[in-house]
């Protein structure tokens, strides 16, 4: 099995098993987070929503689309979204931490409890955590 290949299959399994995830608290902290295992290496899953302001001929106001980041060590992450999962591998970053997909179609930049998120090439800038 090739490098690509291995990895693909691992964050395949994650994929599969993030609907096994578990609420835990965290004393020090607001934000929502899930934490679970995957042959042995910690999974952790932070929520984030991103506001979208629709035209006025839609609907006045903003609307949020929420997204869930799911860590897996420092060099691997998975966006999932109600249209699926997606692996993300960490790249540079001259500030807070960047992931994005093999194929550039989706990223996640994030620094403090702020985010900036690609699906698909349509861009979310006004993203943040959210707080219990």
């Amino acid at each position: 099995m090739t490098c690509s290949q291995s990895f693909l299959f691992t964050m395949l399994s994650l994929a599969l098993l993030s609907g096994c995830t578990t609420v835990e608290e965290q004393p020090s902290s607001d934000n929502i987070a899930t934490t679970t295992s995957v042959d042995g290496v910690k999974v952790v899953g932070v929520a984030y929503k991103c506001r979208i302001d629709q035209s006025e001929s839609e609907s006045q106001g903003k609307f949020e689309k929420p997204f869930l980041i799911e860590y897996s060590g420092q060099e691997q992450a998975m966006l999932v979204e109600r249209s699926g999962s997606y692996p993300l591998i960490r790249v540079e970053s001259a500030s807070g931490s960047k992931y994005a997909s093999v194929d550039g179609m989706q990223t996640f930049w994030g620094k403090g409890d702020k985010a900036i998120i690609t699906l698909n090439h349509e861009t979310f800038h006004d993203c943040f955590q959210v707080k219990e």
